[in-house]
């Protein structure tokens, strides 16, 4: 939970830095997918290139659909739409990481 929540922080201050500049949420996507690469280490999870690479095309494409377009529409709204891009960004990773963290977890403690 820690770890997820560190990323979050990270998630908001790029994103605090960057929002009046439009199309650097990408900047955002390279970190879910770093966050995620972190969470499987810590879980003991062996993540491949192949997984990393089906994970970065799917997180990227999520990321473009949902988060993107809440954060470039947001754009136009100067001041109040830049805070709320903050929380958007901060939102999104700190839910990734959540679903990432029980996804792991529960694949390093079945048994088989």
């Amino acid at each position: 939970m820690k770890l997820i929540l560190i990323y979050t922080l990270i998630a908001g201050v790029i994103s605090a830095i960057t929002a009046p500049i439009p199309g650097t949420s990408l900047l955002l996507t390279g970190l879910e997918i770093y966050m995620i690469v972190h969470l499987a280490k810590v879980h003991e999870y062996k993540l491949g290139f192949k997984e990393i690479g089906y994970s970065a095309v799917t997180f990227y494409g999520l990321s473009t659909v949902l988060k993107d377009a809440a954060l470039e529409i947001l754009y136009f709204v100067p001041v109040i739409g830049w805070g709320a891009e903050v929380i958007v960004a901060m939102l999104f990773v700190f839910f990734l990481g959540m679903l990432a963290n029980l996804y792991f977890g529960k694949r390093t403690n079945a048994k088989f």
